[in-house]
């Protein structure tokens, strides 16, 4: 039996990777090839999962602005706990479609950090972290759901500025909220020209949101030809 594929669907907020690894599952399925979908972090399924529920509820304190190494590491040892689970699946000719995967740490956690060659240094400590330390499996294919910055940055200044007014916040947490975007932004696109395993997927067009459709479609011409 030929081994499965492990393909990972990522991007910044609200690029709608859960809805295209979905759809991207659920269409392999129905064309006679087996998938499994797995979302991460787990937060129902693993002993690392859990806990990052607990921190990003605010339970364990200031988690946000953890050092993205401390951060990282948690992550990590989420997707470490899922290892074997993923080996298991590929080895048995099942596809993996992953709802965020490594590529969020490299993405989110590398968007910490301002300077690009101090960023570097983090993403080379990290790679070697998850898949030589940790002995995370590498993804065959990450998925980007580009999504331009000025659109992301102008849907989380209305999402921030209504949650702020509704709980009191100021100006300056959608400020911080936004240059850490732009730095994510700049993280994410970085991997995605320095990967050859990362295929960007663009999102929106003149400006314009694509529909989920119109998406899927491009994700499964490119699975087409693997």
């Amino acid at each position: 039996m030929s081994s499965g594929r492990f393909i990972v669907l990522d991007g910044l907020d609200g690029s709608g990777k859960a809805t295209q690894s979905r759809l991207l599952a659920e269409r392999l399925n129905a064309e006679g090839r087996p998938a499994r979908k797995m979302d991460f972090p787990a937060y129902d399924r693993n002993f690392f999962g859990s806990l990052i529920g607990e921190c990003l509820a605010g339970k364990r304190g200031d988690f946000v602005n953890l050092d993205p190494k401390i951060a990282s590491t948690l992550y990590a040892c989420d997707r470490a706990e899922s290892a074997e689970e993923i080996r298991r699946a590929l080895s048995n000719g099942e596809t993996i479609v992953a709802d965020r995967f490594t590529s969020s740490n490299q993405i989110h956690q590398g968007g910490k950090i301002e300077d690009d060659a101090e960023r570097q240094v983090f993403l080379t400590w990290l790679d070697r972290m998850e898949h030589e330390v940790l002995r995370v499996p590498r993804p065959d294919l990450v998925l980007y759901l580009r999504v331009p910055l000025e659109v992301s940055l102008d849907l989380l200044a209305r999402e921030r500025s209504v949650k702020n007014e509704a709980q009191g916040g100021g100006v300056d947490t959608v400020e911080a909220d936004m240059r850490y975007m732009e730095h994510s932004f700049s993280s994410a696109e970085m991997l995605a020209e320095r990967n050859e395993n990362w295929k960007a997927i663009e999102c929106v067009w003149d400006g314009v949101i694509r529909t989920r459709e119109e998406i899927h479609e491009d994700i499964w011409s490119i699975l087409k030809g693997l």
